[in-house]
């Protein structure tokens, strides 16, 4: 052998005893957290035994709660989540919905299901959080309030519920949660036993796809029907029922999950809220609890109780679970770097010397470190040092430790709440501990490898989160897939596949101050006049406005058939033109479109191409871009129409499932991840004129060349 080569196998022996050791350490310690869980299980049950001699509902004693909601682009959740929170037993009990800027009908729903009437008293004090359009309160449940704001990401949606309640406690909740009835009285028992030290506690989050969901209630449990929902079933029953209890028992609990936690509303102040620069604010704030009391040398409590339950939905895709579990990933490294004062300090007690340590060696590190090693195997193999029956017996020992801890959750919900009846549910679980370590586990460290690298490069989006929203009696709550777009196309055709439907239903009550005046495309997972399909919209009014052409706009059916009359009907829409940008949050809505000749990527399943045939579509008709007087851009506008020779280049975009449709092979879809297409920028829609004039919408591949300035 060379010395590069001898340098080469010493490298790749060093690294896998590395990787041999390490891998003993934290799965001991995984172990120990487990065993300890089953303790901590143990006492919890017995204690949900106890029924008390009062009646809690009725008792004076419980400390209010106030449920903040913050909400974005939720309406095919939100009135279901609402239902179920207002219907909650607990005596002191208050509701904060933020809708942090929604571009979807989160707002109507709203407004619809609970009769929100404004509250016209100016805010008593400085809330740090975007600009507060209005506060409203439902004339139907006058525990309900509604917080409309400005978009400012999830953190600045809690901070304005948080400061903006008297309540001694708050619950941070998901808008896509459903809790159970009794959940928020059993929650709250730390700070019944210890009011004084309890400053947190959490719940327990399973998984809602395939459940029944009536009344704001889960009726009927189902284990999902497909495998991905099935895996994280598994994969929550083991973090909350091994991981956070086992934590627990060691008083170090550093995580409460964002969906569903109970927090002293006094001591998030004293910390000045939720940070805003990070994607996982749950595990952050509980982080900076930790690090703040003991900073002040205050005794405290951070417990998780596993009786009280909330219900969500999780990705049935690996794309969009991909996107949620780098964010994770991402928001993990982010809190351990911002926190990294805290590690091996003595005053931080356990969670410094060992717990925050242990957990960042394991669950940041450890997918990291297991992507390695998957990298060492060949190298081993080529440098003719691996040892077979060594391998062999590691990848055993490796994968029964890890079915051990995935079954040890799944037993603990069998022995404890027992949730799943049906002994095939509990096999299928069993299975799926097996089966997760054979590609799913790899892929997920190709997905923190991932997260790693745009937490390098300074990534903050959170991603694309598509739901179908919970299912009524004998309708399942479906799974979040990608939508399918089954909306009628401008011009009416029937088109199963694919549409573009044009909606003008919006709020009526205008915000004080400056009108607003913008419109967008925006994804919506329930079409108003197609209850339970999705499409794209184009936005023409927002918050009542109506902008220079939206007079024009009529209902969905309306505007079937006056677009194809003649060019008086043309439905236009406020000025605007498409910037190109690698930023899908930059424009009016969180996404945009990207150019690809794959219409499976991207959400929905169908694209629109360029073409000079108005027919050639799914419809008979589409969308042309119009310039302004004198052929300015600037005051440009999107207008559907049968006539084509109105636009730009004497064509337009018409919908289609096949790429192969128009003039050139391919078109643009709508994502929220332009990795999608074929470069890393797509087009977004702007309307106020501030960004850089850098990019547009032209023919594609047309060969007529549009005015000069179409690129501007």
């Amino acid at each position: 052998m060379t010395t590069l080569e001898d340098l080469a196998v010493a490298l790749v022996v060093g690294s896998g005893a590395f990787i041999v050791g390490y891998y003993l350490l934290v799965n001991l310690g995984y172990l120990l957290i487990h065993v300890l869980a089953l303790f901590e299980l143990r006492d919890s049950v017995r204690e949900s035994e106890w029924n008390p001699p009062f009646r809690p509902f009725d008792s004076p004693f419980y400390p209010g709660v106030a449920m903040v909601v913050p909400a974005y682009n939720e309406a095919a959740t939100i009135v279901e989540s609402v239902r179920s929170m207002l219907a909650l037993n607990y005596p002191d009990q208050e509701v904060v919905v933020v809708n942090d800027g929604s571009t979807d009908a989160t707002m109507d729903r709203l407004r619809e299901a609970f009769e929100l009437e404004r509250i016209d008293a100016a805010l008593p004090y400085d809330v740090p959080a975007e600009p507060i359009r209005g506060v409203y309160r439902s004339t139907r449940h006058e525990d309900l309030f509604v917080v409309d704001k400005e978009n400012g990401g999830k953190s600045d949606a809690l901070n304005a519920g948080l400061w903006l309640t008297d309540q001694q406690l708050f619950c941070a909740v998901d808008s896509d949660t459903v809790i159970d009835r009794n959940a928020l009285l059993q929650i709250v028992r730390p700070f019944l036993e210890e009011p004084e030290k309890a400053v947190a506690s959490g719940g327990t989050i399973r998984v809602a796809n395939d459940c029944v969901v009536e009344d704001g209630e889960v009726q009927e449990i189902n284990l999902p029907r497909t495998g991905l929902p099935g895996i994280q079933v598994m994969e929550y029953l083991r973090a909350f029922y091994s991981g956070r209890l086992g934590l627990s028992r060691l008083k170090g609990l550093v995580l409460i999950s964002g969906a569903f936690g109970v927090f002293r509303t006094d001591r998030v102040r004293e910390i000045g809220g939720y940070r805003h620069d990070t994607v996982t604010e749950d595990f952050d704030v509980v982080v900076r609890l930790h690090r703040y009391l003991s900073d002040e040398d205050v005794e405290y409590t951070v417990d998780f109780l596993p009786e009280p339950v909330a219900w969500t939905e999780v990705p049935s895709d690996l794309r969009t679970l991909g996107r949620q579990r780098r964010r994770w990933y991402r928001g993990m490294l982010e809190t351990v770097v911002a926190n990294r004062g805290v590690f091996f300090r003595r005053r931080y007690g356990r969670v410094g010397t060992a717990i925050l340590p242990f957990f960042t060696a394991a669950e940041a590190l450890g997918p990291l470190i297991e992507g390695f090693g998957y990298v060492l195997l060949p190298l081993a193999w080529y440098f003719g040092i691996l040892n077979v029956e060594f391998f062999l017996v590691f990848l055993l020992l490796t994968v029964g430790v890890g079915v051990f801890l995935s079954w040890f959750g799944v037993f603990s919900e069998v022995w404890s709440f027992n949730r799943y009846e049906d002994p095939k549910d509990v096999l299928r679980l069993l299975w799926y501990g097996v089966l997760e370590n054979f590609g799913y586990r790899q892929w997920k460290t190709a997905v923190a490898w991932h997260g790693l690298v745009e937490f390098l490069r300074g990534e903050k989006s959170w991603g694309a989160m598509e739901r179908r929203g919970f299912g009524g009696a004998g309708t399942p709550a479906a799974a979040a897939d990608p939508p399918d777009v089954t909306a009628s196309t401008a011009a009416g055709a029937d088109d199963p596949d694919g549409g573009f439907a044009w909606i003008d239903r919006f709020a009526d009550d205008l915000p004080d101050g400056d009108p607003i005046d913008a419109a967008g495309f925006a994804w919506i997972d329930e079409l108003v006049e197609e209850p339970g399909t999705d499409g794209i919209r184009w936005i023409s009014r927002i918050a009542g406005v109506e902008t220079e052409s939206s007079a024009a706009v009529s209902s969905s059916v309306e505007t079937e058939s006056s677009a194809a009359e003649s060019p008086a009907g043309i439905v236009g829409a406020t000025a605007g033109g498409f910037l190109r940008t690698p930023d899908p949050g930059a424009g009016l809505d969180d996404g945009g479109f990207v150019r690809t000749d794959d219409f499976t990527e991207g959400v929905g399943n169908g694209g629109f191409v360029w073409t000079t045939d108005p027919s050639e579509g799914a419809g008979d008709g589409g969308f042309v871009l119009l310039f302004g007087a004198d052929d300015d851009p600037a005051s440009g506008r999107i207008v559907a129409t049968t006539d084509f020779s109105l636009g730009v280049g004497d064509g337009g975009f018409v919908w289609t499932t096949d790429p192969s449709d128009g003039v050139g092979d391919g078109g643009f879809v709508w994502t929220r991840e332009f990795d999608d297409g074929e470069g890393r920028e797509g087009y977004v829609w702007m309307v106020d004129g501030t960004g850089p004039a850098d990019g547009g919408v032209e023919p594609v591949d047309s060969g007529v060349d549009p005015p000069d300035h179409a690129d501007d």
